[in-house]
């Protein structure tokens, strides 16, 4: 739904700002009861729009992706998203405040999305067959070569 109108590239953007958005105004100390804080209902909030992202990656990287090469750029994407999924945890015992925390993961999902706009827009157009596609999409939309 969001995808359907206003486009891969621009949903990403959108869920992933969302995140990073809730993940700072979790940082407002406030807490009305024992178990609800602010900062709880932000992160859950956060975490719905991380979810969305993570389900979209999958669904934008095959769009991206010409078929050549679809194969191998979609298992790339998977490794990456388990590796993280497995070493976040973690990462989140190396911190004690929880605002350090939500700082961290704030910066994450805000640099996803500003890298999200050098992304070219997949929707209604058809996908990319062969590497010279996805070139002259690139061209097409004037979006800058980083690699050449």
């Amino acid at each position: 739904p969001i995808i359907t109108y206003f486009g891969r590239r621009k949903g990403m953007v959108f869920v992933l700002g969302m995140s990073c958005a809730c993940f700072l105004l979790g940082m407002i100390p406030w807490q009305w009861s024992e178990l609800w804080s602010f900062e709880r209902l932000m992160t859950m909030a956060s975490i719905i729009g991380v979810s969305a992202a993570f389900a979209l990656a999958f669904l934008y990287t095959n769009e991206l992706a010409p078929t050549t090469h679809r194969g191998l750029v979609l298992s790339s994407c998977s490794i990456i998203a388990r590796g993280a999924a497995f070493v976040g945890p973690f990462v989140s015992e190396i911190f004690e405040s929880s605002t350090v925390k939500l700082g961290v993961n704030a910066v994450l999902a805000g640099s996803a999305a500003l890298i999200c706009l050098l992304l070219p827009e997949t929707r209604k157009l058809p996908i990319p067959e062969q590497t010279q596609d996805v070139t002259a999409r690139r061209k097409k939309q004037g979006l800058v070569e980083l690699c050449g």
